[in-house]
């Protein structure tokens, strides 16, 4: 197993916080269109 240091762990968590928010965006903003198209 790789030992990582506080600073590479922080980091590490932060790009995938950042990751997981853009997901949620694009599935938001997906839905969003998804919605538009069923109901014009």
């Amino acid at each position: 197993m790789i030992m990582l240091t506080d600073d590479e762990v922080a980091l590490l968590r932060s790009l995938l916080t950042a990751l997981r928010a853009i997901k949620v965006r694009d599935i938001d903003k997906a839905l969003v269109i998804l919605s538009k198209q069923k109901h014009p």
